[in-house]
């Protein structure tokens, strides 16, 4: 590209619309709109403290109504227990009563017979049978209402004498329980029988046997009470204890006596007996069982006569125990929830208006953060405005100074050619030498230049950075002298970065020149890695050997992390926020170009990562590059293509050289020639495609590569349609249209940067031809 098309570059400005816009619903006048209540939630947390608290209010006022609920159920539950505990003591002390009664009888009945000495059971039948007997025994029942009857019985089991009627008939009771029992037992006081119904009017009696022995402890006879089940069934049905409730007689083994409401189990041992299970741990207790002999649940108390082997029950069933407290439950939950509905009326009130006040916060927030990021914005965008502006001015002055340089470093190189080999010690030899290594050191400067503006050719590959940094160690230890102490902290599974190695190691010696003239006294300097992830997990996310995280600005992916820590001046705000500026140096005259940061920040850019700087006035500096991560394995270093005698002449070649440029087409052409090439020159690439038309024959075209119109990668592929295997030899001043995602680069072709050495150009040149 000349420098007159350099000059007509323009710069990108912002459009109005690039800056973030103000929401206009938080501009004055104009009402604010309700925020929704998700989004309200997820921004504010008085609401959700407060929605949370309602929420535990709400919990509360249903707990502590569910709480005097269950209170209720139980306080209940407990109440009704007791009373049938009360009941039930008192209606088994009525019982014993009974039973105590009947047996008072049948015991005077036996101390009668022995103070009249009735010792055999002859004696026993002769003395009672007679009709004096009989009315005596009448007698003793008279007035008794449980007891139905008294026999008297003999040894053998016959029936003595009978209370109810005279003369008795030839009954045997010998089968009958008691008999059996209170015969073979000569310990035996009494024994209550098991239930029997009367054959004639079906009622049931229990038999309340006493035992009649002689001196010696013979078995004399029996002496027994029949008393009536009935007459328990009408005491407790005449007590009038209410709908649910339930009295039962049992005797201890589970057989049934009697009950009301009256059920045609007497005499029968139903298979709910759970008191049983209760009586084996204590003559008493309270329990609810799930199922009765009647089929509801039912709470049950029992109770276990002190002197004889029967239970008392009284029963009620949940159904009627729990009548009452169903009734305070509604009203109780229903009051409850009239609370909780008032309570949530009032929240729900609350909250709509705390919602429109987050909303007006909101919106003022909205609107102050949209201005302040506008403003930030608008920053950022000046100083990438302002950092673009400054990569095309230093990219274009490098650009057209490389062609000056080429064209004065060719010439230097022609003059040279003509001093005699004796005469290198005279004025004009050391004049040309000095001249080339201004040459040399201006092609040094533009390629700091073009570094920042990121418009140098790279050539990236993987490379291993902890091997690099080691092989630097030396180079390093010279150039920073015995002041500086050099440590580093390196990850041992340092991932491949993709980078140019070359210009890695200018940019690592770049921060430690840097880093040496910011510890004027001596100090330290540690180069670290690390592997990295981008996004950071937090903004002040480092490493186990102290690289810093990635900036928020780069791509999420993997990264190797370069730093150089030294322990200097520091910097203040104003002197970090300038750092990478081309040409910006806080160092005195002559000791700094001010490009060696700026060339650090060209080249992680350009290689897609980035950098970041890291300082405090008085605790140092550290510059981190981030690399992007190579996928595939480092690669030893390629070697550099050396032209075997680059200086000999290459006859019978005919060049084409293309370029734009009249000084540097002018001196690239003595050079060609000099080494006795032919050359063909075309200003433009019109003038090159004639030539290759015109049928003239040509071995290699050598064409630069920015020039107006077609570049020359569109020329390189024009001029291969016409004539295929064309070797092309590509010069360039900077390598823009590289970094372009329309540029490639034709097969057969390369790419020279100028300024180049006359051997580097012949060396290219023998490497195209076949």
């Amino acid at each position: 590209m000349s420098s007159t098309e350099h000059g007509r570059r323009t710069v990108p400005t912002a459009s109005p619309s690039s800056t973030p816009a103000i929401d206009s619903a938080s501009s004055p006048g104009k009402p604010i709109p309700a925020m929704p209540w998700t989004r309200l939630l997820r921004s504010s947390r008085p609401l959700r403290r407060l929605l949370a608290g309602g929420v535990l209010a709400v919990l509360a006022v249903a707990g502590a109504t569910a709480l005097i609920v269950v209170q209720a159920h139980d306080s209940t539950i407990r109440r009704v227990m007791s009373e049938l505990e009360t009941l039930d003591l008192l209606l088994a002390e009525t019982t014993s009563r009974s039973f105590q009664t009947v047996d008072l009888i049948l015991a005077s009945l036996v101390d009668q017979l022995e103070s009249e000495g009735v010792t055999t059971s002859a004696a026993y039948e002769r003395s009672k049978s007679g009709y004096d007997t009989y009315e005596m025994l009448k007698a003793k029942a008279t007035g008794v209402p449980q007891l139905d009857a008294i026999t008297m019985i003999a040894a053998d089991g016959r029936l003595i004498n009978f209370s109810r009627y005279f003369p008795i008939p030839p009954v045997n009771v010998a089968d009958r329980d008691y008999y059996g029992i209170l015969k073979n037992d000569p310990d035996g006081r009494s024994y209550l029988s098991t239930p029997v119904q009367n054959r004639g009017n079906g009622e049931w009696t229990v038999y309340l046997a006493h035992r009649v022995s002689g001196p010696s402890g013979e078995f004399v006879g029996l002496v027994l009470g029949a008393i009536s089940l009935n007459y328990f069934q009408n005491l407790y049905q005449s007590l009038q204890i209410g709908g649910g409730s339930a009295i039962s007689l049992w005797r201890r083994d589970g057989t049934l006596l009697a009950r009301y409401p009256t059920l045609p189990l007497i005499g029968e041992r139903p298979p709910i007996k759970s008191f049983t299970e209760i009586l084996r741990q204590s003559d008493s207790g309270v329990y609810e069982t799930p199922a009765a002999i009647d089929g509801p649940a039912r709470i049950v108390a029992t109770r276990l006569l002190r002197d004889y082997p029967v239970v008392v029950n009284v029963t009620r069933t949940k159904e009627q125990a729990l009548a009452d407290w169903r009734r305070q439950a509604w009203i109780t939950v229903a009051a409850g929830i009239l609370c909780e509905l008032a309570f949530i009326a009032f929240l729900w009130g609350l909250a709509r208006q705390f919602g429109a006040y987050e909303a007006f916060t909101t919106a003022l927030a909205e609107r102050n953060q949209a201005i302040e990021a506008r403003r930030e914005a608008e920053a950022r965008l000046n100083q990438a405005q302002k950092m673009e502006t400054l990569g095309q001015l230093t990219g274009g002055i490098a650009h057209d100074f490389n062609n000056l340089l080429q064209a004065i470093g060719s010439a230097l190189y022609l003059i040279e050619q003509k001093v005699p080999k004796d005469g290198a010690r005279s004025v004009l030899a050391t004049s040309v030498r000095l001249a080339a290594e201004a040459v040399e050191r201006g092609a040094a400067l533009t390629q700091h230049l073009l570094a920042f503006s990121r418009r140098q050719h790279l050539e990236p590959r993987p490379v291993d950075v902890n091997a690099l940094i080691t092989g630097m160690s030396g180079l390093l230890g010279r150039t920073l002298g015995g002041t500086v102490a050099i440590g580093t902290a390196l990850q041992d599974d340092l991932w491949p970065a993709l980078v140019d190695p070359t210009q890695l190691e200018m940019a690592l010696l770049n921060l430690s020149v840097n880093a040496r003239d910011a510890m004027p006294g001596g100090g330290t300097l540690c180069i670290a890695t690390a592997n990295l992830r981008a996004p950071a997990t937090t903004k002040d996310e480092s490493t186990a050997t102290g690289v810093p995280a990635p900036p928020g600005d780069l791509p999420p992916g993997d990264y190797v992390g370069v730093s150089v820590r030294d322990s200097g001046t520091g910097m203040d705000e104003d002197v970090a926020a300038r750092a990478f500026e081309p040409f910006f140096t806080t160092k005195e005259i002559g000791r700094g170009t001010g490009l060696g940061l700026s060339m650090v920040h060209g080249l992680s850019v350009q290689s897609g990562g980035g950098v970041r700087l890291d300082s405090r006035p008085g605790l140092g500096t550290t510059v981190t590059i981030y690399l992007p991560r190579a996928q595939a394995p480092s690669g030893a270093p390629r070697a550099t293509d050396a032209a075997n005698d680059a200086t000999a002449g290459t006859p019978d070649v005919h060049v084409l050289l293309v370029d734009d440029d009249t000084l540097v087409r002018q001196a690239v052409s003595a050079l060609l020639r000099q080494a006795g090439l032919r050359v063909a020159e075309a200003s433009d690439t019109v003038e090159a495609l004639a030539v290759l038309a015109g049928g003239e024959a040509i071995d290699l075209m050598i064409s630069d590569i920015a020039m107006p119109g077609m570049n020359g990668f569109q020329l390189a592929t024009a001029a291969r349609a016409r004539r295929p295997n064309l070797p092309v030899l590509l010069i360039s001043g900077y390598a823009e249209p590289l970094l372009d995602g329309g540029a490639r680069l034709e097969a057969g072709a390369c790419v020279l940067n100028k300024p180049f050495k006359p051997e580097q150009l012949l060396a290219e040149i023998r490497a195209l031809l076949p």
